[in-house]
């Protein structure tokens, strides 16, 4: 089966704690595996200015995903979650090219390099 990368950013409601958006993250990671898919990066942007008030809201918590499924429907799948989630004000969620995916494996690689050789002499102590 063929393999699609995707790059997923999606705007949280800035009136939320602390507890409640690690748990609105957790629960589209969730849906993310339900639908076959698999988290490869999260990083959590936090509370930013929005360019325009969407819902009456001038801030929200920014959180970009990047994504590897074999399922052709996971796009729409994943769409339909973000419209039923009141939490998501706003999502974008589009296809890497090549060149891209090439970036992100490099880039996921190095990031992993460092965590080894750390759990490595961690256990050497």
């Amino acid at each position: 089966m063929r393999e699609y990368y995707y790059e997923m950013v999606y705007i949280l409601r800035p009136t939320m704690s602390d507890e409640e958006t690690k748990a609105a993250i957790d629960k589209v990671n969730a849906n993310v595996e339900k639908f076959g898919g698999e988290v490869l990066l999260v990083d959590k942007w936090g509370k930013r200015q929005l360019a325009y008030p969407i819902n009456d809201y001038d801030k929200g918590y920014y959180v970009l995903e990047y994504l590897r499924t074999t399922d052709r429907n996971f796009v729409k799948n994943m769409e339909n979650f973000f419209r039923i989630n009141e939490d998501v004000i706003r999502f974008l969620l589009f296809r890497l090219k090549p060149s891209e995916v090439k970036e992100l494996k490099e880039k996921l690689s190095k990031k992993e390099e460092p965590v080894t050789a750390a759990e490595e002499n961690k256990g050497e102590e």
